[in-house]
């Protein structure tokens, strides 16, 4: 089925969503609205799509069947309402919203306005995090023991002062946990369970005035009984490649990037051979790792396939606003943790 886009938003994560819509057969993308209307014609100009004068122009435009919210992490929650009250499906880029209310009410209306809403999570639709959620699934790891994530990124001062609402905390909703780790802080809950805890110790060590944290710390409880650690931090030069471990009785998974460290079992198959293989190489992009558009597409594509292919047969996509809530809670409890010195319970 034919289906035609409209982006709220005309930013660097922007190009990314317009770039994955022109990947799926049959796909268009209608047009565009920025604040700035400049932007606007310069988006709409690259892309050949129209430019919107307000929201109330995009979503009242009737050849718009899905909306892409790109706006700053903490303006979400208006566009959505908007376009889903407009009967409009809605992708959402990370994170759903900065507030448990905020996300409660996109969650709301998209059941009141019977809509799909996905929220982006593109790491979760990569070849190798597949790979791992199916040992997670088979029970290949035995019990579950540590699962940690550590993204310790580098970001040049002027990554804060050229792009204002980075560094608000109303607007962006935190910083290196919320807008950097929050991609690897959903795989870790994926594979490993609900985090039933944390301890957390956050600040600000290196960039200046802005109003988020560029390095935070974590100790996580998970329901199933397993530990973990998250390390986020956008301060620590050059940058290093993310990394997720899931550690368990009967076997282990360490991942760097798209990079296997380790992959072992009890029970070896022929198949852990041909995984090892493919994932053996050197990292094939930069990951985001000190330049934040240094990443790739794939995930973006994948995962709007399938909510083109969810609101095409009528069921939910991998990523509902439910799921990509989950998350942002994660986040929240840890920065509750780190100012008010105590342990979290989610």
């Amino acid at each position: 089925m034919k289906h035609t886009f409209g982006i709220f938003g005309a930013g660097a994560i922007a190009e990314v969503h317009a770039r994955a819509i022109r990947s799926i057969e049959g796909s268009v993308l209608r047009g565009v609205y920025d604040r700035h209307p400049d932007r606007t014609l310069s988006f709409s100009n690259k892309f050949n799509c129209k430019p919107y004068s307000s929201p109330e122009e995009l979503i009242s435009d009737k050849n718009i069947d899905i909306v892409c919210i790109c706006t700053p992490s903490g303006e979400h929650l208006n566009p959505a309402i908007l376009s889903m009250r407009a009967g409009k499906h809605c992708i959402i880029e990370k994170p759903l919203e900065v507030t448990l209310d905020r996300c409660d009410m996109i969650i709301e209306e998209s059941v009141k306005n019977n809509v799909v809403v996905s929220g982006i999570f593109p790491l979760r639709f990569t070849d190798i995090s597949s790979d791992i959620r199916k040992c997670t699934d088979s029970g290949r790891f035995g019990k579950l023991i540590l699962g940690d994530a550590y993204v310790k990124w580098y970001r040049k001062p002027e990554y804060y002062t050229d792009v204002k609402w980075r560094g608000s905390a109303i607007k962006c909703g935190g910083g290196a946990l919320m807008n950097q780790a929050i991609h690897s802080i959903d795989l870790l809950q994926w594979y490993m369970g609900k985090v039933e805890s944390v301890s957390a110790f956050s600040g600000l060590l290196s960039h200046q005035n802005i109003e988020v944290e560029d390095t935070a710390v974590a100790i996580l409880r998970f329901s199933n009984g397993a530990l973990g650690v998250i390390e986020a931090s956008t301060a620590v030069n050059p940058g290093f490649f993310r990394r997720i471990e899931i550690l368990g009785s009967k076997g282990s998974i360490v991942v760097e990037e798209e990079k296997i460290l380790t992959w072992k079992f009890d029970n070896e198959t022929e198949e852990d051979n041909q995984i090892r293989m493919k994932y053996s190489g050197d990292n094939a992009s930069g990951g985001g790792v000190s330049d934040p558009k240094a990443i790739s597409d794939t995930g973006h594509i994948r995962q709007f396939m399938d909510i083109v292919r969810a609101i095409d047969s009528g069921t939910p996509p991998a990523i509902d606003a439910a799921e990509a809530r989950k998350a942002v809670e994660i986040v929240l409890a840890i920065y509750r943790s780190a100012n008010e010195n105590k342990i979290v319970y989610l």
